[in-house]
């Protein structure tokens, strides 16, 4: 996906329906933008909501609800300090993780009079909330269609601890994911300030729900998460804001800067971000803050990225260059004369996906372009045209597209001129083409996998053996093309060393990424420094067990 500075961000139409669904009216309205700190420094840190946490009264029951009931999925459990926690992904792996929280420590909590809510949106509302009421939840008021905003359905339901679960129709669901947590709080204005000044949330919406609540819709510039919505109640019930059994887990690109941020505002640290030795988190970075209403705050290293671009070696540039304009429709960007090579940076036909840069050594260094174990997976929406033009651009066709019925989709294969592999996917959502995937190949598949998942915070999208050829994992980040990771399984032998081929990776913290990198007992080749050739950007490397070159960059929303 071409970066045109803005990301997508889940539209929270459940916010709007709560006036029809709660009084039968309400109005909302666009707040003042908030108020500058007082020394107009800017926000040293960029953060995302990566989890939130609530307090549970009986794990196993909540983990069958949230899992059977809410469609989620069990990640991992682990012992903290002071209580179990039980995380979970959303169905679609979309939006914040869950934690369930059990206690541990004897200290009596309340965890029926939480006076916030959890949002699901779900593909089919009323199977999802008759899928929740099966699993031991209680639907208060069942989904109904909301006139007034397109007819989206909307229903409400409460947890066995007597958390608010609001469940929203969108088709763009896959299945169902967690769109938004709703923090009560007793200072409304207070808290806009502190979460938008302080944690460099960006102010979305405000809210008034007549009878019930006001409330700030506040996302990250940094895509992904759910969001957090600010509620104070007004309809002169009693409402618990303090100390109640809840924590939000922000992923920062600098959680020391943002903890140091947090004590200037005046907020306890409790804990100063520091490598944890606890099971299942030991070296990463933990700290402890709260809110102004007691809710805890946990720090951690964020990371979050997406692969900007891929790099592959060519023998002749000028060739390459023709073969993906006229063959595969991309437009030249730019053009970089780096250290030991030259670049001509494409983009794709439709703006999608990562860039394509062809890369020409300079170094005199001999490197064999002609066996990469790749490939480049374009979508497009006349496959056996793009066959045609990747011929009469100085390409190979080495299996004409055809119907795959257990794919469901138009699959050919071709060669570039340097010997890559290129797929060609009949897609309906190409509009010509685009550069929907980066294949590289890899020694140990699955070693591979742990690495780019655990270390660099790609997400598993898929995993799919290809009888006779080979195995693959599809991982994506936040935008641009997915990652194939591919080990071959028909006995041919296969070069998995040094190929001339690079991944770059924009993260919101590349020092953050080349620390996890170090731990991971890879090698770091640079530090990031200014590098001239790209407009003083900033610019780190790295490499893979297998020597593919990582190029860590800032991501556009990082800081």
């Amino acid at each position: 996906m071409r970066h045109t500075g803005k990301h997508l961000t889940f539209l929270l139409p459940a916010v709007l329906l709560l006036s029809a669904c709660l009084s039968g009216g309400g109005s909302s309205s666009r707040a003042p933008s908030p108020t500058p700190p007082p020394n107009n420094d800017p926000i040293p840190t960029v953060n995302y909501l990566s989890a939130i946490g609530i307090g549970v009264s009986d794990l196993d029951a909540a983990v069958k609800l949230y899992t059977q009931g809410l469609g989620m999925r069990e990640l991992k459990r682990l012992q903290r300090d002071n209580r179990h926690e039980v995380i979970l992904e959303s169905a679609d792996g979309r939006g914040s993780l869950v934690a369930l929280m059990s206690f541990t420590d004897g200290i009596g909590r309340n965890v029926q009079q939480n006076p916030g809510k959890l949002v699901f949106y779900a593909r089919d509302p009323n199977t999802f909330a008759a899928q929740f009421n099966a699993a031991g939840g209680r639907i208060t008021l069942p989904p109904m269609p909301q006139a007034a905003f397109g007819g989206v359905l909307v229903g409400f339901g409460r947890d066995q601890d007597n958390n608010l679960i609001e469940i929203v129709g969108d088709d763009s669901a896959n299945h169902s994911y967690f769109g938004a947590f709703g923090l009560g709080v007793s200072d409304l204005e207070a808290a806009r300030d502190f979460y938008t000044e302080v944690l460099g949330l960006e102010q979305s919406l405000f809210l008034e729900i007549p009878g019930q609540y006001d409330e700030y819709i506040l996302q990250s510039p940094v895509p992904g998460g759910s969001a957090l919505v600010l509620m104070h109640w007004t309809n002169d019930s009693v409402r618990n804001y303090s100390d109640n059994p809840i924590k939000l887990e922000f992923a920062s690109s600098d959680p020391q800067a943002l903890a140091g941020a947090l004590e200037r505002s005046g907020m306890a640290i409790e804990r100063t971000p520091a490598p944890s030795a606890e099971p299942g988190l030991e070296n990463q970075l933990v700290g402890y803050s709260s809110d102004a209403d007691g809710n805890l705050l946990e720090l951690r290293q964020g990371i979050r990225g997406y692969l900007g671009g891929a790099g592959i070696g060519t023998d002749d540039l000028d060739a390459a260059l023709r073969f993906y304009t006229e063959g595969l429709g991309m437009h030249e960007v730019t053009r970089r004369s780096r250290t030991d090579r030259d670049e001509v940076v494409l983009e794709s036909a439709d703006a999608r996906g990562s860039q394509l840069v062809l890369m020409q050594f300079t170094d005199g260094e001999p490197r064999n372009m002609r066996r990469n174990p790749g490939k480049l997976v374009f979508y497009v929406s006349d496959p056996e045209q793009t066959a045609l033009d990747l011929i009469a651009a100085g390409g190979l066709v080495t299996l004409p597209p055809s119907f795959q019925p257990g794919l469901n989709v138009v699959v050919g294969f071709g060669r570039d001129p340097d010997n890559n592999l290129i797929e060609l996917v009949g897609s309906p959502a190409a509009v010509q083409s685009y550069f929907g995937a980066f294949g590289i190949g890899v020694s140990d598949l699955q070693a591979a996998r742990d690495f780019y998942v655990d270390t660099l915070g790609l997400r598993q999208v898929l995993f799919l053996p290809i009888p006779g050829q080979y195995d693959e994992y599809i991982l994506q980040g936040q935008g641009g093309s997915a990652l194939v990771l591919m080990h071959w399984t028909n006995a041919v032998p296969r070069n998995y060393t040094d190929n001339p081929v690079k991944l770059e990776w924009r993260s919101m913290s590349p020092d953050g990424l080349i620390s996890g990198i170090e731990q991971a007992g890879e090698r770091v080749v640079q530090t990031p420094n200014s590098d001239d050739t790209r407009d003083d950007e900033q610019v780190a490397y790295a490499k893979d067990a297998d020597g593919t070159l990582l190029e860590i960059l800032p991501a556009p929303w990082g800081r």
